[in-house]
This record gives structure tokens, C-alpha cells and sequence, in this order.
């Protein structure tokens, strides 16, 4: 996250730190208690084995916590690499995590939220573009950005769909690392972040999410 800033206890007890080989790769979101919510891109490709991946959770510090096991991912069959629509996939623990004060599940959201609401995004992603990855988790506040006007910027470079949510703020923003993990509105998960500008942050562009409203009814159905 760019511009962001420490999280304290009790932020984002939702959050995890997705591991590809034992290093950081990607964020995400308890949603069962066996099922993490991330992006699909975070475990596309040919090396994307369920015994690849394991995540951290139960704590701000990305380099020291419990750490559970993937059994099964689950990744949304109309995603696609070219036009990063679909950009969900759930993990199957390979046990239930242990609840505590800094880790719980996070319910998904019915409702998109509206026009300029403003939005919290928690993640380990870099600092600046090119930048250090923080120990320390992020938590920066970003404001919603209607789909005309998103489609406006980015239409000429990819299709905003309807299962993405545009968000944007002139001095915070994900960024590299960042992707897979929550953005949150009132307790509920609206968003996975999903891409952006390669600059990160960006005075014009806003930063895509998959749109947590429009893929509810796919996410439910891969959640053991």
C-alpha cells in the first residue's frame, strides 16, 4: 500500500498473507472457517499446486504467525489472464484456523457500496512502486468511483465490467502485493484487489477490485 500506515491490533483480523514456497505472494481474507477469499491471478499459472501455498494469519507482522496448509483452490472458471475479469479464487484450508481476538472471518457483502463511499484496503503490498515490501501491515482509506466514470480512464486499455469495483484516492493506493487482499466497507468485504496502474498510485487512474456483490453467489458456492 502506498501512503498508507501501521495497523494496530484488532485491524483487518480478517486479513492473511498468502505464501507461494514459503514467500509473500499475495493477500487475502478469512471468509470460513476453512476458506480464504484472494484473486485468482494470485494462483494462476503452472506452478499454482495446492501444496505450493500456505497462508499466515493471526497477525500484523507479515514474517511471524501461524501458518496453515492449502488443500484445494478453487478458481473462477471465467477468469482470464488477458482481460482479468473473474479475478476470484478461493483456498481450502487444510484445517480450520484457530479464532482469537486477531483473527475472525469477515462476511461478504450483498450490496456494492455506493458512489464515493469511502472504502478501507489492508495489505503487506509494496510502499511505492518498486518499492519495499513492509513488515508491518497496511491500512490506508480510499473513496469508490462510480463505473462510468472508471470505464472513462481505463476503457481504452481493459473493459470494466460488472464484476469489477473501481476505488481511488490521489495519495493512497495498492500496490504490487497488495493483490487478493480486502477491501472493506462497514465490516463487510466489497472488494479483492485485482490491478491497477503500474505506477500504483496514480493522480488519474484508480485501482480495480473484483467486485465481491456480482461473485457472492460464486464464492458462497467454493466456500467448504
Amino acid at each position: 500500500i502506498v501512503g498508507g500506515e501501521n495497523a494496530s491490533p484488532g485491524d483487518a483480523i480478517y486479513q492473511i498473507a498468502l505464501l507461494r514456497k514459503d514467500s509473500f505472494t499475495c493477500g487475502g481474507s478469512l471468509i470460513s472457517s476453512r476458506t480464504v477469499l484472494t484473486a485468482a491471478h494470485c494462483v494462476f499459472g503452472d506452478e499454482a499446486s495446492p501444496s505450493y501455498f500456505k497462508i499466515r494469519y493471526n497477525t500484523l507482522d507479515r514474517t511471524n504467525g501461524p501458518t496453515i496448509g492449502v488443500s484445494k483452490i478453487y478458481r473462477h472458471s471465467l477468469y482470464s489472464s488477458t482481460t482479468i475479469d473473474y479475478d476470484v479464487a478461493t483456498l481450502i484450508l487444510s484445517e480450520p484456523f484457530t479464532p482469537s481476538a486477531n483473527a475472525d472471518i469477515i462476511s461478504l457483502t450483498t450490496a456494492e457500496p455506493a458512489d464515493n463511499t469511502q472504502l478501507q484496503l489492508t495489505g503487506w503490498g509494496r510502499l511505492k512502486s518498486g518499492g519495499t515490501i513492509p513488515t508491518l501491515l497496511q491500512i490506508a482509506t480510499i473513496s469508490k468511483m462510480s463505473r462510468t466514470k472508471c470505464s472513462n480512464i481505463w476503457g481504452s486499455v481493459n473493459a470494466i465490467t460488472n464484476r469489477m469495483l473501481c476505488a481511488h484516492s490521489k495519495k493512497q493506493s495498492a500496490c504490487n502485493g497488495d493483490c487478493g487482499g480486502p477491501l472493506v466497507y462497514n465490516g463487510h468485504l466489497v472488494g479483492v484487489v485485482s490491478w491497477g496502474p503500474s505506477t500504483c498510485l496514480s493522480n488519474t487512474y484508480p485501482t480495480i477490485y473484483s467486485n465481491v456483490a456480482t461473485l457472492r453467489n460464486w464464492i458462497i458456492s467454493n466456500t467448504v
